[in-house]
């Protein structure tokens, strides 16, 4: 029995940090030049930033164990058997693929970039369990 390979990729927190250094900025500034002109970009920065603290943002991520790779797995799971798969394809197909499924009667899967680590960690995490990852170079 291998080990169960998870990969996570917390959600940025950059947008936090804009609109709250946003809002101290212009917190400090009215204070300090009195344009209480501005005051309602701080009536516009502060409830937009607690808004974007409560939309939830799950954790992206993969989950391989020995019988299956779990796409989106912390979102949306979907279990692909290691079975079905010939290789994995490194592909610069579009912005939000770097790496696609090749299945063994020859169709393949785009998967999304945010769910996956470095193909490095990724070639080494499908060497134990016997695929491939071509197109690297």
């Amino acid at each position: 029995m291998k080990e169960v390979f998870e990969y996570r990729r917390a959600p940025s927190r950059g947008v936090l940090w804009l609109g709250v250094s946003a809002f101290s900025v212009l917190v400090t500034m009215i204070i300090l030049t009195g344009a209480d002109e501005l005051i309602w970009l701080i009536w516009t920065t502060g409830p937009l930033t607690i808004g974007w603290m409560l939309i939830p943002h799950p954790v992206a991520g993969i989950r391989i164990d020995d019988d299956y790779l779990v796409l989106s797995a912390w979102r949306n799971p979907r279990a692909i058997p290691l079975d079905d798969i010939a290789h994995l394809r490194a592909t610069e197909a579009s912005a939000e693929t770097n790496i696609a499924i090749v299945y063994k009667d020859g169709s393949e899967e785009g998967t999304f970039v945010g769910d996956m680590p470095e193909i490095s960690v990724l070639m080494d995490a499908l060497a134990v369990r016997g695929i491939a990852v071509r197109g690297v170079y």
